[in-house]
């Protein structure tokens, strides 16, 4: 068993003053990097994922501050491998299958922005079926809390929530 952690669209917008403020949003950041800091311990590979909308998108707009990956995230990835995509499922079109290939995980750890869209598609993505997907939930957040919960029970089904 090799594990990775996948740590989703951390990113400025979804915090007070950003385009799109989640509930508990510093709760999930602390939670993440936390999941960050035991996974680098554990020697896991990890990789950070990086919403990119375009120009006219209501967030994660190219060139502003609400895209940039929250700098205690920033901090925690260190020189990990950053992926930039612009759909919910960090796989598609993206290389993020392939690192996590070419590195033989068999489990990823998923834990992010937000439980009921980016995380949800990622976790349920073609490109993750053969692996054991685990949700890390002290690092998710969405625009209200029993909307992550009730994603999060959702995801129970066919994930390990953690």
């Amino acid at each position: 068993m090799k594990q990775a952690l996948i740590v989703i669209d951390i990113q400025n917008d979804y915090f007070p003053a950003g385009a799109f403020t989640l509930e508990n949003a510093d709760e999930a950041c602390r939670g993440a990097v936390e999941a960050i800091e035991q996974a680098k311990r554990d020697g896991w590979l990890v990789v950070g994922v990086q919403h990119v909308s375009a120009p006219d998108a209501p967030l994660f707009r190219p060139d502003t501050e609400g895209v940039k990956t929250h700098s205690a995230i920033v901090a925690a990835l260190g020189d990990a491998p950053m992926i930039v995509k612009s759909e919910a499922d960090s796989f598609f079109k993206t290389n993020l299958e392939q690192i996590v290939r070419d590195a033989g995980i068999t489990d990823i750890y998923l834990t992010g922005m937000m439980t009921q869209h980016c995380i949800t598609h990622t976790a349920l993505s073609p490109q993750a079926r053969d692996m054991n997907v685990h949700i890390i939930a002290k690092g998710c957040a969405a625009p209200a809390k029993a909307l992550s919960d009730l994603a999060l029970q959702g995801l129970s089904a066919r994930c390990d929530v953690v």
